[in-house]
This record gives C-alpha cells, structure tokens and sequence, in this order.
C-alpha cells in the first residue's frame, strides 16, 4: 500500500491513475470503516483512503484534542482490507481552503447544537474530492445527516462522483460502531447498546407511532443517565421533524451522551 503525506505528491499520484474508489475517514478506524473499503473494493478501479482529523468540524476544542488516534493501527488495517493507497496530510490542507456553506438540511438534528459542524464537513470533503477527483466515494449511514448533505452537494454541483452509502456496522450488542466507542467505559459501552434498542422498539411500532411515545422513550433515557441531544422522527430527505407519522419514509434519529461521550444513530422506517 502506498502511504503519501504530502499534498502535491497525492496530485501528482492522482494524474496517473483512471478511476478511483475513495473512502475520506478521520482516523481510529474499526469495522465500520472496513467495510466502507471492502465495499470500494469490489469495484474494478484503485482503492484509496484519507485519514485527517478535520478541525473545522468540531464546536469543541477538548473534543478535538481528545479525538482518539492510532494511525499506525489504521494503516496495517487498510493494508489487509487491500486498499492500494492512503492520503495522511497535514493541517497544510487546510491552507486557503475555500469554505462551504451547507444548506438549510444542516439546521437540523446534529446542526442544532453544533452550529458550524457542517460548514467544516462539507469544507474538507470538498478539498478532499477536488484532490483526489474520485470515480466514487464512500459514507456510512450512521452519519445519515452528513450522508445526506455530501449526496446533495454533489448532485447540486454536478460533481461527477457517485457517492455509495453503506449500512451501520454493530457491535454484537446493537451499538453503531464509532471511533467514540474506545472512550466510553465498559459499563457505558453496555448502557449505550440501549440506543439501538430504542430506535428498534420504536420501529416496530411505527404503526402506532405518537408524539407521547417519543417522549416517553427519550424520558427513559434521561433516567438511564442518558443526555439526550435530541430523539427526533423526521423526513429523510429535509430532515424536518414530523408532524404526523401517517406517511412514510421516515427516518428515527437520536443523539445522546454518556459518561460524556457523544453518540448517534438513526432507523429508516420505510
């Protein structure tokens, strides 16, 4: 795997290739992320990866620093999952960066509380796809939010890139794999299963799905010691909270803290 620090040398690399299947990470990568480059894989074209811990997307600076790292973990893992190259820049990148402005589908759910976070998303991915031009690239739907505004940005642009969305990976416990996860304690890591339970309790009774119930299962885990961000039914497309459940899709989402550590996850109930 070839392994390229310095951005000229990434462009210059990128010149020599036909298509590329690219998958944007920050780092500490787990199974999620595996399966994002096994996915990109199994198209026929070079398979590369990025890893940089964007600060323009973090409203907290302690966030920031303590954002886990193990870079040389994630490069032997992105070498037995066959990617062919990895992109690892420094903050240089973000020099004269052009900033993005995202539309009004970031106001919601994460946006609310993290003003600023998708100007910061939607501003290194754009450096990031203006670097490495890619054929394709990869997201996860546990961003389902980010998902949704990088597929509009790139369909209102007329970028021609085809963004390939890729089902949450779990842990065995139901909780979205996350590079959180190594932060939470072991009890945490088993409260914070409860998560996913709620979104499927909540799917499984979507026929009969009521204001009152949302609220009860976000009360529910506000005593389980939950700080709930926000557990929201919502147009999967503009994100806007629903007034009434009669139609669907829709989509669950929920954002929640334990022991400090801030977690999300979404259902699409179609």
């Amino acid at each position: 795997m070839k392994i390229i620090t310095e951005y000229q040398e990434f462009k210059d690399f990128r010149n020599t290739l036909n298509s590329i299947s690219f998958v944007p990470t920050m780092g500490n990568l787990h199974k999620g992320h595996m399966a994002l480059i096994d996915n990109a894989r199994s198209h026929d074209s070079h398979v590369t990866a990025s890893i940089f811990i964007n600060p323009l997307q973090f409203n907290d600076a302690s966030d920031f620093k303590n954002y886990p790292k193990s870079l040389d973990n994630d490069i032997a893992l992105l070498s037995k999952h066959g990617c062919d190259s990895v992109f690892i820049p420094n903050s240089s990148i973000l020099d004269n960066i052009k900033e993005i402005k995202p539309p009004d589908t970031a106001l919601y759910l994460c946006g609310v509380n993290r003003p600023g976070h998708f100007d910061g998303v939607l501003t290194i991915v754009n450096k990031l796809f203006e670097l490495t031009k890619p054929t394709r690239a990869f997201f996860g739907k546990k961003d389902f939010q980010q998902l949704t505004l990088i597929k509009n940005f790139v369909k209102e642009n007329n970028l021609p890139i085809e963004i390939i969305s890729i089902d949450t990976v779990r842990e065995l416990n139901g909780l979205a794999m996350s590079s959180r996860n190594n932060r939470l304690s072991e009890s945490d890591r088993k409260k914070a299963s409860k998560l996913y339970k709620t979104l499927s309790s909540i799917k499984a009774n979507s026929n009969n799905l009521s204001h009152e119930m949302i609220k009860y299962h976000k009360d529910d885990l506000t005593k389980q010691g939950f700080d709930v961000d926000y557990l929201s039914v919502c147009n999967p497309n503009t994100l806007k909270d629903l007034e009434s459940f009669n139609l669907k899709p829709m989509l669950v989402a929920i954002a929640a803290s334990i022991g400090g550590i801030r977690l999300i996850d979404n259902i699409l109930i179609d």
